[in-house]
């Protein structure tokens, strides 16, 4: 029964991620950024952005455009730690059974346990990868929350960066102002695999020891 809940909410995640797209919202991100309750509207977006599906860099590029840099810089770290909670805790309580629940939960084990939970969360968070199944990966690994909360402020620390610069430089908020730039992506996987190449040396070296 829990399968066939949890694929009904996953049908419904997608569809409403697919109806309510950044680029149809983008009026209405407007009108909030000119509100008095622009704070409070940024918390329910936060709230209800991995439900939508939005990347976290357009929340820290609204955050800049709003605050500038150096207020946007610490409330838009904060909220991408706050808005991964959600993902996190659906991965932490889902079925760690069947076809499909069954080879994300051990495939995230095998992941965090082989990384380790700090190391494995930063370089999937500095690799260009969608925020939701880190998030996931990381609760149904079994990273605890401490180390869940500090590897995503590091990890999502040079993207947040990057989108409140990029926000906070903005004469108007556009969508295609926030885009990322490719060789920023290129960076970002290139510090992950940095991240992860001792773990890749010591498998190497174990693979030596056993030919």
């Amino acid at each position: 029964m829990k399968r066939y809940a949890a694929g009904v909410l996953v049908a419904a995640v997608v569809v409403v991620a697919v109806v309510v797209r950044p680029e149809r919202a983008v009026g209405v991100l407007r009108t909030a950024l000119a509100s008095p309750w622009f704070p409070v509207i940024l918390v329910g977006l936060y709230a209800v952005r991995p439900l939508l599906g939005w990347p976290i860099s357009l929340l820290s590029a609204l955050v800049g455009f709003r605050y500038g840099f150096v207020v946007g810089v610490p409330v838009a770290l904060a909220g991408a730690v706050g808005t991964s909670l959600l993902p996190y805790l659906a991965g932490r309580f889902a079925p760690s059974d069947g076809r499909i629940f069954g080879r994300f939960s051990d495939g995230s084990q095998q992941y965090f346990d082989a990384a380790g939970p700090m190391r494995g969360l930063v370089a999937a968070r500095l690799a260009p990868t969608h925020p939701e199944p880190v998030s996931a990966a990381a609760g149904a690994g079994g990273v605890s929350l401490r180390a869940f909360a500090a590897g995503t402020l590091l990890g999502e620390l040079p993207w947040v960066l990057g989108a409140v610069a990029v926000g906070s430089g903005l004469d108007a908020f556009t969508m295609q102002a926030t885009a990322v730039d490719p060789v920023y992506i290129a960076a970002g996987l290139l510090a992950a695999l940095v991240v992860l190449s001792p773990v890749a040396y010591r498998a190497w070296r174990r693979r030596e020891r056993r030919a």
